[in-house]
């Protein structure tokens, strides 16, 4: 689906940034070509060039900036598929838990305890993260007071999928905060007016989605109306579905005995712009369903692992071999506590163990997932996810010259099996260096930081869950 259609670029000799003397250059194009001693070539927000430097060099004798990569490895930047940048500052609070705890207990109070500017400085911190450890662009299905979120995008200068998160149904037994609950009507009209505002905000870097927050807490008429509004905006519409095995039973009981994914396929809902997350509980059948709509899937493999998803058993290989869209996502700083993509794939090729098969998602098509899937994910793979001309200037400079990437036989390799977000030195985004040599350009990250700090600490004590926080051993 073709949003944004991409502008060709113009014949230039004047550029804003040339990178030259790339060690590795991963173009992540169509013949998905490695190239030595790479350069690109940056003017405004678009790639104009791509090749070797001493062929770069004579075409662009005096461009305003210039970084040297020698020694280093340029490549897109990364997608996180699934990211709450608003939980960043509840890292901590929800150990060792199930996700019905995690989500009712934990996640929501929290939520409802935050003031609109404890959500600018979660989602500050989460960009923060996000850009230090390689993402460019990641998905969030929302939460409340996403008008600061947007702001945090907008001045980070990161890309971002945002939404505000919708639900209408609020059964007893699992319950969320009053200050939370909404009726069909109001939900939409949160959702539109979300929309509307921000969809194509901070130079394009932002585009607004619809958020059914959960597929249990929706109803058909919800469902049936966000896909109408999404028709209108040309947008997409995003989805917690079949996380854990509670899920689904308890979408059983609410909603007549359909499983999460038959549901929405029976009333009209999938398709090519809807982004369903964690999915680890499918049947055959809703695999088909998933096919035939061409609905896309992120895997949250470490969030999994932290609540104990069963995400081993799934079916995201499965899907995969099928030609079905699945990308990757941390989820957020509540839930894996961390937020670097480069750990994310490397804790996926535990399915090569839980299968048996090590030949089992090899670090090409994880990184595949993480850049090429996360941007056809977003419904952005027209403008991102690829370093030739004409495309978006997203792209990240890792240091190759620490023991964890010595040896370098396949780059590629090294990337996914022994590199982190550590090796990332700089981030350029929509044209722009946010990034450089580990240092944000952007915003104050001290100032930031030291601010974020004392405003978990008081969330945590209005929300009541400071006692989950506190260290199991003894304090001296």
């Amino acid at each position: 689906m073709v949003l944004f259609p991409r502008e060709k670029p113009t014949g230039v000799s004047s550029i804003d940034i040339l990178i030259t003397g790339a060690s590795w250059l991963l173009t992540m194009d169509s013949k998905r070509r490695i190239l030595k001693d790479g350069a690109v070539a940056i003017q405004g927000n678009r790639i104009v060039d791509v090749g070797k430097t001493p062929d770069l060099l004579p075409k662009y004798p005096n461009p305003k900036e210039t970084i040297d990569a020698r020694g280093r490895l340029v490549m897109p930047g990364l997608v996180n598929g699934h990211f709450h940048s608003t939980q960043q500052l509840a890292r901590g609070l929800a150990d060792n838990v199930f996700a019905p705890t995690w989500i009712h207990d934990r996640a929501y109070p929290y939520e409802a305890a935050c003031t609109s500017d404890d959500v600018y400085l979660a989602s500050l911190c989460s960009c923060l993260e996000a850009i230090k450890t390689g993402t460019t662009c990641f998905a969030d299905p929302g939460g409340y007071h996403m008008d600061r979120a947007a702001q945090a995008v907008e001045e980070t200068g990161i890309r971002a999928v945002l939404s505000r998160s919708m639900v209408d149904i609020h059964t007893a037994g699992r319950p969320i905060p009053g200050k939370m609950r909404e009726d069909t009507r109001a939900a939409l009209d949160g959702g539109e007016e979300f929309v509307s505002r921000y969809h194509g905000a901070a130079g394009g870097r932002i585009r607004a989605w619809f958020s059914l927050r959960t597929e249990r807490m929706v109803s058909d008429d919800l469902c049936l109306r966000t896909k109408e509004l999404a028709g209108k905006y040309k947008t997409g519409v995003e989805s917690h579905n079949s996380s854990v095995y509670d899920s689904v039973l308890r979408h059983k009981e609410i909603h007549h005995g359909l499983r999460p994914v038959e549901r929405y396929y029976k009333i009209g809902l999938l398709g090519p712009n809807v982004l369903l997350y964690h999915m680890n509980w499918l049947t055959d059948a809703e695999v088909d369903m998933l096919q035939e709509t061409d609905t896309k899937i992120t895997h949250c493999p470490t969030a999994a692992f932290m609540g104990g998803y069963g995400t081993l058993q799934s079916k995201h290989v499965d899907m995969l071999h099928r030609g079905i869209t699945v990308c990757l996502g941390s989820d957020n700083g509540l839930e894996s506590n961390f937020n670097d993509m480069f750990k994310v794939m490397y804790c996926a090729t535990a399915h090569r163990d839980y299968r048996q098969d090590a030949t089992l998602l090899p670090p090409e098509q994880l990184l595949e997932m993480t850049v090429t899937n996360g941007y056809r994910a977003c419904l952005w793979d027209d403008e991102c996810g690829t370093l030739e001309p004409g495309k978006k200037a997203d792209l990240i400079i890792l240091e190759t010259s620490g023991p964890e990437w010595i040896p370098i036989h396949n780059p590629v390799s090294n990337l996914v099996h022994a590199a982190d977000g550590h090796s990332v030195r700089t981030s350029v985004i929509d044209g722009k260096v946010v990034m450089k040599e580990g240092r944000i350009l952007t915003v104050d990250e001290d100032e930031i930081l030291a601010r974020a700090q004392t405003a978990a600490l008081d969330i945590a004590r209005r929300s009541g869950l400071e006692v989950f926080g506190q260290p199991k051993w003894p304090v001296v």
